[in-house]
């Protein structure tokens, strides 16, 4: 009988202020296309035509354009699959980026080409744009990476552990698993946001892979009080919420799929709110069906420069989430069977257990904060004004973004059904 072992990978996020999150290509070659799994193939980098990429970035290579936008579609699908009814879902896409990243660079043969289907991107692009969203990090957005291990367990094998160390950053705490110490570096990293994450030790875990982020931003132009009034929300179940509104122009206008929205610039202007409303009697889970990566971020990237005066309500939120179903139904399936190959990992015979994510995001007059955790248990196999200004009330249901424009990284991405 094999002993039973775990890895688990957490990853925790406090972003603010932007979304991001790279997506699934839309087109791939024969070589890429897993096995029998019915999936379309990841797009290779070079094979992209410059007409379904967002207009590039400054410095933003092509492999990176790629990775960005096969992250958005990442990011969408996540949201799909994890959306609660009538609740208010956020997630944090780049989170479950890095934690799964970090995880495929221990997958080989077919458990990797599953991932690299269902991330969006092949790993080298991943890896590379992922180290340089982490080095383009300001002071606004935060990570940090760590992994722990058990003693005399699991042993990393040196390439990975190479790996996690120059292209992740990645902290190695060798046989030092244990809550405390966990549960402290998670309480450090999150600036006291996400003070526990294990309630208890549980023997059969050998690894953990964490990733902890924080992002914290003010408006450009911050609220002033006189732009702050009560009012109603209809929220998705048909109830009334009586809710703070913050009203102001901005000078980004959206419409994408349908819908209408509006761009807020964070303080430095690298980091955005978007809002996007559906049409009259739609909503943001249809809003979801109709987009795609591609056509999100080149929204975001150039809004129209038209005048838009914007209401939107004061919130708090947070959910808890499993993806372990999401990420199977996105064509990640053999990670979580026997069949599993993490070879590069380590020579122990491994595969994914779960995925969790829990995440928090606040947004009120003075900008914003959140947090994310995402953790990954790894067992032993057994211009100029034209016309008049645009309105865009987010008094019902809507998609909100936070969006990091030198990366193209979909931070946060969310549906507002209730208001908390």
């Amino acid at each position: 009988m094999k002993l039973k072992q775990l890895i688990c990978l957490l990853l925790a996020a406090l972003l603010l202020g932007a979304c991001g999150s790279p997506a699934a290509p839309t087109e791939a070659t024969e070589e890429t296309k897993p096995t029998d799994a019915g999936l379309d193939p990841v797009v290779p980098s070079d094979a992209v035509e410059s007409s379904e990429k967002p207009e590039p970035v400054e410095d933003l290579t092509v492999p990176d354009q790629t990775a960005a936008v096969g992250g958005a579609n990442f990011a969408l699908g996540l949201l799909r699959s994890a959306a609660k009814p009538d609740a208010t879902t956020i997630l944090s896409p780049y989170s479950a980026l890095l934690a799964l990243g970090m995880a495929a660079n221990g997958a080989g043969v077919r458990t990797l080409e599953e991932m690299e289907y269902a991330l969006g991107a092949k790993l080298d692009d991943l890896n590379a744009w992922l180290a340089s969203c982490r080095a383009a990090e300001d002071g606004e957005v935060v990570s940090a990476n760590s992994i722990w291990t058990r003693n005399g367990t699991v042993q990393l094998l040196p390439e990975f552990r190479q790996t996690m160390e120059q292209k992740y950053g990645a902290e190695v705490h060798a046989g030092d698993l244990s809550v405390a110490a966990i549960n402290e570096w998670v309480d450090s990293n999150t600036k006291g946001r996400i003070k526990k994450l294990l309630e208890q030790d549980d023997p059969s875990i050998v690894t953990y892979l964490i990733n902890a982020m924080t992002f914290d931003a003010e408006w450009a132009s911050p609220y002033e009080p006189q732009s702050c009034s009560e009012g109603t929300f209809r929220a998705s179940d048909g109830t009334e919420q009586t809710v703070t509104y913050l009203s102001g122009e901005e000078r980004g206008y959206l419409e994408v799929a349908g819908a209408t929205g509006f761009v807020k610039h964070y303080s430095g202007g690298r980091y955005s709110f978007a809002g996007l409303l559906p049409a009259e009697g739609s909503t943001p889970e249809e809003l979801l069906e109709a987009l795609d990566g591609a056509t999100l971020l080149n929204a975001l990237c150039e809004p129209q420069a038209k005048k838009v005066y914007t209401r939107m309500p004061k919130f708090t939120a947070s959910t808890t989430a499993s993806l372990r179903p999401v990420l199977e139904a996105m064509g990640m399936q053999t990670a979580f069977t026997d069949a599993a190959d993490f070879s590069l990992l380590s020579d122990t015979p491994l595969k994914i257990d779960a995925v969790q994510q829990k995440t928090y995001l606040q947004v009120d007059e003075s900008g914003t904060i959140g947090a994310a955790v995402t953790s990954i248990p790894i067992m032993a196999t057994t211009a100029v004004e034209t016309e008049p200004p645009k309105y865009v009330e987010l008094t019902r249901p809507y998609l909100c973004v936070i969006f990091d424009h030198e990366t193209q990284s979909i931070v946060f991405l969310g549906i507002v059904n209730q208001i908390s």
